[in-house]
């Protein structure tokens, strides 16, 4: 996939979610007064139909709320066809500002979501396939992560090597199950996002 087709893809998501007066928050908070802090949103998860993709959105109370923050959405992967609980793995979230829109991009500690640590060479392998799947059957905050996932695709895994750093100069004795499970080490890596002028630029670098 393009950043061309990636950046199209979003805007399509925006869009139709547009012609409801709506929003990737709106979508999974019917009645945003009363999201509940730590309860995933939406009921079940985000699906992603024939994707290997799942998503749910929440927030957490200080320390772990962000500045600005309302939520963040987590988002897992699978490569596994069937998609066996233990197949999912965690590969980033993006934190939402009080506006409904995406502040950043964030890594967390294994201990904060369990399963199978995804390594970031592995991260880029998964989703370049994810990247050949159709999103047809997709709801429209469904496409939009998808999309958000495929316009910051190098810059996650500058993210993912980031974090996968961090891990390890925080396992000075190179055992890492040890920092996994470390609750002193939440955050492990973090980028912001400005989404209009992150568009812009990427926009401007493919026109020269």
């Amino acid at each position: 996939m393009s950043e061309q087709d990636a950046i199209e893809g979003l805007y399509e998501s925006l869009v139709d979610m547009g012609k409801f007066a709506s929003n990737p928050i709106l979508e999974i908070l019917p009645k945003p007064d009363t999201f509940k802090q730590g309860k995933k949103y939406p009921a079940g998860n985000l699906k992603f139909p024939d994707i290997g993709l799942r998503a749910y959105y929440h927030n957490h109370a200080a320390p772990y709320i962000r500045e600005n923050e309302h939520g963040h959405f987590h988002i897992f992967i699978s490569d596994d066809a069937s998609q066996s609980k233990e197949s999912w793995q965690h590969l980033a979230a993006l934190s939402i500002d009080s506006l409904g829109q995406p502040q950043s991009w964030f890594c967390v500690n294994n201990w904060v979501t369990g399963g199978k640590w995804l390594a970031a060479e592995k991260a880029k392998s998964d989703l370049l396939k994810l990247f050949q799947q159709d999103t047809e059957k997709l709801f429209p905050v469904e496409r939009w992560i998808f999309y958000m996932l495929a316009v910051y695709f190098s810059r996650l895994l500058d993210l993912l090597e980031r974090r996968d750093n961090a891990i390890e100069s925080a396992s000075p004795t190179a055992n890492t199950d040890i920092t996994f499970k470390d609750r002193s080490v939440y955050d492990l890596a973090e980028m912001p996002v400005d989404l209009l002028a992150d568009l812009s630029k990427i926009v401007a670098s493919n026109s020269t």
